[in-house]
């Protein structure tokens, strides 16, 4: 396990939780960093236990960065300690089977749990006065009567949860969430996010820190995204992006893997240049990474090149970007500003 020295030199070693509801705590309290101020994060565990609903989960978030298409994940917190098959698949496949028969009960306490805390229900308001939806009932509807998300928050994600998680052939993400403390007392926490928020850039906007309103347009730009750029060397770009029609064991945040319809290639140095595209067919669960593999429904459409720009580094990681957008721009820059 790492340890983490701040610019003072104090040393953080990584704690383990022994109590899930110690970790829980952290979660609530971190909840906006984790999922994002346009989100709600609602811990119904409690309220609704014993009213009608089969299988009851730690908790809920309602994601409205992009407002005209909100979507809820069903929220698993868990402590490395427990079995990852035993305790953490069997829960996860339950949720994953009671969610169709259990929607309308659902729907009906996130509404109770959301109307009865002010903060929560400005928030739903505002992410509905967004889109185009009627009202907050109807707002909130079009979240809980779509397809299954599920979040397992955990302080360790190991290779054995993975491979369970993969098992169960659903959209389920894992959050790592790490504690750090000092000898003096003094705790910080490292952990993924749902947009993966730092990621997503080019070398050059790294180089200075981003105002608050360029990170929310960064954030909702990966919101409305349909398409996942993955920089690529010439050998592999030729013998798996060309010649097997798909990509693999690349990170894909939690938020974005129902966006993601085509994958682009950006070919480094030195092409580098974005030179083609193809639509995506299914995202799976490669290996016991956590990470994914990216089939195609066909063979990968060279496009018009799109440069890189005025930059000097290539990308290092996924970036995500509209289709039309990307198509239309003149260089990968443009389609990401």
């Amino acid at each position: 396990m790492p340890v983490i020295s701040d610019q003072n030199r104090k040393i953080f070693r990584p704690i383990s939780y022994e109590k899930e509801a110690e970790f829980e705590k952290i979660v609530i309290s971190l909840a906006d960093s984790i999922f994002g101020p346009s989100t709600i994060y609602i811990d119904v565990k409690k309220r609704i236990k014993g009213k009608g609903i089969i299988s009851i989960p730690d908790g809920y978030v309602i994601d409205m960065t992009e407002p005209e298409e909100p979507k809820l994940f069903v929220v698993e917190n868990e402590i490395a300690s427990h079995d990852p098959f035993r305790h953490i698949g069997i829960q996860m496949l339950r949720f994953v089977t009671s969610f169709e028969d259990a929607k309308s009960e659902i729907r009906n306490f996130l509404m109770e749990a959301i109307t009865n805390n002010r903060s929560t229900l400005k928030r739903l308001e505002k992410g509905c006065s967004e889109s185009s939806k009627r009202n907050i009932d109807n707002y909130l509807d079009s979240a809980v009567f779509g397809s299954f998300h599920g979040l397992v928050i955990i302080d360790e994600a190991r290779d054995e949860l993975h491979h369970v998680l993969e098992k169960i052939n659903a959209d389920i993400s894992v959050l790592e969430l790490r504690t750090f403390s000092s000898d003096d007392g003094s705790i910080l926490h490292q952990f993924d996010t749902l947009y993966d928020e730092f990621e997503d850039q080019l070398p050059q906007q790294t180089a200075r820190k981003q105002t608050a309103a360029e990170r929310k347009d960064r954030k909702l730009r990966r919101a409305k995204a349909d398409t996942i750029i993955v920089p690529a060397r010439e050998e592999g770009f030729r013998k798996v992006f060309l010649g097997e029609n798909q990509w693999r064991a690349i990170r894909i945040s939690a938020a974005m893997k129902d966006r993601i319809k085509y994958i682009a290639a950006y070919q480094i140095r030195p092409i580098s240049a974005v030179t083609h595209i193809a639509e995506v067919k299914e995202i799976r669960l490669y290996q016991d990474t956590g990470k994914y593999v990216l089939n195609f429904k066909g063979p990968a459409q060279e496009i018009t090149h799109v440069p890189l720009g005025d930059s000097k580094q290539s990308p290092q990681g996924p970036i995500y970007a509209v289709r039309d957008e990307l198509l239309g721009a003149k260089t990968l820059a443009d389609a990401l500003a």
